[in-house]
């Protein structure tokens, strides 16, 4: 039997714009933990081998601090670990696989997979061999170019292709020339050159084809809003016996939640209230609102108030930018607060008239009177 541990995509030293500097911080040492813990679960799993199939780091030169910290979490496994340049941190001549001294400070059972050369563990009864990134864009299918000259290992042995990048079946893009042809991967698997095929670059775990041993490993931990909660934070166990068994263990643990909701008035702001009142890790949660309906001024500013209070437990807490329609309209009671007399009630009559113009105007408009309102509404 012969078992690996198949990860991809950790990131290291990835910077997230919606967090601030304390939830970024540690959005950045749970990337470090999640690393010392697929260590461990590679030791409690009897794993002959783990392999990270590219972006090991967010950038082809990361900061030295993270250089420095990756190493001494990449110190924690006690089996052989295979490193693969993916698309972040591709191995061009400027990149940190190839500058400076990274590959003499790593420890004696890390392996950069420079090239697709096979490399043996285990007294050779398990075979890695990989298709680095040597450039930003491959003009090619890497993985396919991999296995070009690839003669099928003794009955004895179980091979492992690694990867990086899409696949045509799931991303089908003609203009894409490094895309991975399944149907490619398949034929070596029925061929016996490969016995699993270890991909990286999709954030979610996957399964791909019908042979069930081509798979996404997804992040350690989560990256995105557009990723399934149910398929990231996750790492694979790929146990090789009579067949081939693969097991998904919890590794991370952020949440980045986009909340869509219609409503309007109360109910909308009720909604968010509910929403922000759900148990969890909240300094470990990034939720993004996508909200359509309408509300007047004196919900906007509750619902404001709602969101700069949450700020302060959650990870972060944002309206979304782009996909928000949360008009405003002023009602009698807001015009009841508005109303501070003489040349101010006609500045907020002009902010009213352009409110209602839309775009940018409009939006500076509705900004104004919010700000004015709550300023009132605090003064009371």
């Amino acid at each position: 039997m012969i078992r690996i541990l198949h990860t991809s995509d950790l990131q290291l030293g990835m910077t997230r714009r919606f967090l601030g500097h304390e939830a970024q911080a540690r959005y950045t040492d749970d990337q470090f933990d999640a690393l010392r813990r697929l260590a461990k679960f590679a030791t409690e799993h009897n794993c002959d081998a783990v392999v990270i199939a590219g972006d090991v780091f967010d950038a082809v030169l990361p900061d030295r601090r993270i250089i420095a910290r990756s190493i001494d979490a990449l110190g924690s496994f006690e089996v052989p670990v295979f490193l693969l340049p993916g698309n972040h941190d591709a191995g061009s001549p400027e990149s940190i696989w190839t500058t400076g001294n990274l590959s003499s400070r790593l420890p004696p059972n890390v392996t950069v997979i420079r090239d697709s050369t096979v490399h043996s563990v285990n007294g050779g009864r398990l075979e890695i061999v990989g298709a680095p990134w040597t450039s930003r864009r491959p003009d090619r299918d890497l993985v396919a170019l991999a296995l070009e000259h690839l003669e099928p290992p003794s009955h004895e042995v179980t091979r492992i292709l690694v990867g990086h990048g899409g696949v045509d079946s799931i991303n089908p893009d003609p203009g894409n020339l490094n895309l991975i042809r399944l149907a490619s991967l398949e034929s070596a698997i029925s061929e016996g050159l490969i016995h699993y095929v270890a991909l990286g670059d999709r954030h979610s775990a996957l399964s791909i084809g019908v042979a069930g041993r081509v798979w996404y490993s997804g992040a350690p931990v989560m990256t995105s809003f557009r990723e399934d909660l149910e398929t990231t934070n996750r790492a694979l166990v790929v146990t090789f016996d009579t067949d081939v068994a693969v097991d998904q263990v919890e590794v991370g643990q952020w949440e980045f939640r986009r909340i869509e909701i219609a409503a309007s008035g109360a109910d909308l702001v009720e909604a968010v209230g509910a929403e922000l009142a759900r148990p969890g890790d909240r300094a470990r949660t990034a939720i993004r609102f996508v909200l359509e309906g309408t509300v007047n001024l004196a919900e906007r500013a509750e619902l404001d108030q709602i969101l700069d209070e949450a700020g302060d437990l959650y990870a972060s807490v944002r309206l979304s930018e782009d996909h928000c329609d949360l008009a405003v309209l002023v009602d009698d009671a807001d015009l009841t607060t508005l109303a501070i007399g003489g040349y101010g009630d006609d500045a907020v009559a002009d902010l009213i008239a352009m409110s209602a113009q839309g775009g940018d105007t409009g939006d500076d408009a509705v900004l104004a009177l919010r700000t004015l309102y709550r300023l009132l509404e605090g003064a009371r």
